[in-house]
């Protein structure tokens, strides 16, 4: 009996093996976007200090629509989804925290 079930049974089992092989391959990482923004000098510029994961841009605006503590002045403030478009970089240190102001 084993004889009999030995050559059918193997070509079975490498056949299934071959078709879920697919299913095990590498998955590809997930894009960095801020790496991408880094690279590439056509991207909106990078966010030089911290951003909280739930801010809006409502909070962006309030020193980017006037130029409060050398922020640069937005040309588009209507726009409030700023993390759409521009990612974080590295975060400078902010001034008056070491008690210059």
């Amino acid at each position: 009996m084993r004889l009999i079930l030995y050559p059918i049974l193997m070509p079975c089992v490498v056949a299934c093996l071959a078709f879920t092989a697919p299913v095990f391959a590498a998955v590809p990482p997930a894009p960095d976007y801020a790496a991408d923004a880094q690279r590439s000098s056509d991207n909106p510029p990078l966010i030089p200090h911290a951003v909280k994961p739930d801010q809006n841009g409502a909070a962006c605006t309030i020193c980017h629509r006037t130029g409060v503590r050398n922020a640069p002045v937005s040309d588009h403030p209507e726009r409030l989804n700023c993390t759409q478009c521009h990612v974080q970089g590295d975060v400078k240190e902010d001034a008056s925290k070491d008690g210059k102001q």
